[in-house]
């Protein structure tokens, strides 16, 4: 009896030890899927201060080594259109598959900080704007090539090797993302009455992009003004200041016919108009009315989106947004993918009546 007795207890003793035990499995199991989830949010990590059309530095994101989103990236596999490069900076044109190439361009130009869907609707603007420069004379700089890697004169471009050295440990993650964006939309363009359209774009608007005469003097129907409401990203406002000397002789020597003077500036220097946009279309120098596009060069402003301020000492350029304005603002963009946006609403709001075709297809 009493060996009974001992042998009941100890049963009871084994069932009391597991449900500890159970209960302990569990919550590791339930923080195990949690931790799996956030791997894979991590694919849309939010954008900071990303590398942006026009020169801004993406920043330095915590990242695992190791790749959560395994993409093949055989270009060869989606088309097989080529694009000649022209590289300035060693002065050689280079042959490359154009998925390979959009993807040098799409971590030139936002990196990889922004969302997919952000870095989707990049990937498409950089291969439309790409089919558009084959079919209408190819690269300025140099003509035997299609594009070439200078932002100012195509689009920003990064090489595997330059990619490599800026990311460090995390180039694995930092180019799986981007390669899924470029490998996801693989010969998708916009195209307008059938073709592919010259597909702008800038860093950010400032509320509001522009009509593309009102930049370039020349008219297309889908780079219309729209609104920009939502924008995420660095270099949204900026200042330009000029002691007033300093001012009065930079313009003089670029603007012989303006004849400014130091301490009559508050009646010669005004902003006589604007674009429905808010930016600047004609600015007074005295004598002389320049472009809000002139100024903005000569001056060295983020966009013509600005105000002036003229004080005791200095002349003060208050900027809003950055670059052109015309076409897709990349911070736009960022705010839209954000907001839940896909990649193909994202474009067709920022370019007017486009529709989506797929190389080798329309």
């Amino acid at each position: 009896m009493s060996t009974n007795k001992k042998r009941s207890r100890k049963k009871q003793k084994v069932y009391t030890i597991h449900w500890p035990v159970l209960l302990g499995l569990t919550f590791l199991l339930v923080a195990v899927v949690l931790l799996g989830v956030g791997v894979v949010r991590a694919c849309a990590l939010p954008a900071g201060d990303a590398l942006e059309a026009e020169g801004t530095q993406e920043p330095i994101i915590q990242a695992p080594t190791w790749s959560p989103l395994p993409v093949d990236v055989d270009f060869t596999k989606v088309h097989s259109t080529h694009v000649k490069v022209f590289f300035p900076d060693e002065g050689k044109i280079r042959d490359m598959l154009l998925e390979e190439y959009i993807l040098g361009v799409v971590a030139g130009e936002v990196g990889s900080s922004y969302p997919m869907e952000a870095l989707k609707a990049q990937a498409v603007a950089c291969r439309t704007y790409t089919m558009y420069s084959i079919r209408h004379g190819g690269c300025k700089t140099n003509p035997s090539a299609d594009v070439c890697t200078s932002s100012s004169c195509c689009q920003t471009y990064r090489s595997d090797a330059k990619l490599r050295r800026s990311w460090g440990n995390t180039y694995t993650y930092r180019y799986s993302v981007i390669a899924k964006a470029v490998m996801d939309t693989a010969g998708v363009v916009m195209l307008y009455n059938g073709k592919p359209i010259n597909a702008m774009y800038h860093a950010a608007s400032g509320g509001w992009t522009e009509d593309s005469e009102n930049v370039y003097g020349s008219t297309f129907a889908y780079l219309r003004s729209v609104e920009s409401s939502h924008e995420i990203g660095s270099r949204q406002t900026g200042e330009v200041r000029y002691h007033r000397g300093t001012f009065v002789e930079k313009v003089n020597g670029a603007r012989p016919n303006a004849h400014m003077e130091e301490d009559k500036l508050e009646e010669q220097l005004k902003v006589l108009s604007l674009y429905t946009s808010g930016r600047v279309e004609k600015l007074q120098l005295n004598e002389d009315v320049i472009t809000g596009r002139t100024a903005r060069k000569l001056f060295g402003l983020d966009s013509a989106m600005f105000t002036v301020e003229i004080t005791g000492d200095e002349v003060i350029f208050h900027t809003k947004g950055f670059g052109h304005g015309v076409g897709m603002s990349q911070a736009g963009a960022n705010g839209m993918a954000s907001d839940g946006a896909d990649y193909k609403t994202i474009l067709s709001h920022y370019y007017t009546g486009v529709s989506f075709g797929v190389i080798g297809q329309y």
